[in-house]
């Protein structure tokens, strides 16, 4: 199976002219730094501040922000085509914009993609959302 094949060795032929008094080099061992000693730094200097009319510390009251959500089904028909929008059928479904120009008038709109599933064979599933108004 085996037959002795001449080869050439890249190696030999580099390391042919270097002698091996040039190859050793010495590493030095490692040395820790001594501990430094702490010096002192100036304290920061704080600006002088000028006395103004107090505010009135006014309670800060957070509303949870309300969503709003959409569910679009697609449907493969030259392309991933809009087929529903939350659950009700479009008239003319297979002229509908596909699935990336419907995502991207919908971003226009303020509407976020949440996620998208292939429920069905031929049809995905998309949920959106945005902030009520």
């Amino acid at each position: 199976m085996s037959s002795d094949k001449p080869t050439l060795d890249i190696l030999d032929d580099i390391f042919s002219d270097v002698g091996l008094d040039e190859t050793i080099v010495e590493i030095p061992a490692f040395q820790p730094a001594a501990p430094r000693s702490r010096t002192s730094r100036p304290k920061a200097q704080v600006a002088p501040v000028e006395e103004s009319v107090p505010m009135p510390s006014l309670p800060v009251i957070l509303k949870p922000v309300e969503w709003e959500y959409r569910e679009v089904v697609f449907r493969d028909y030259r392309g991933w085509r809009v087929r529903f929008v939350d659950g009700r059928e479009l008239g003319n479904w297979k002229s509908s914009p596909t699935l990336l120009a419907y995502l991207e008038n919908a971003g226009k709109e303020g509407w976020e993609l949440v996620s998208i599933s292939d429920r069905r064979h031929n049809q995905k599933e998309a949920y959106l959302k945005r902030a009520k108004l």
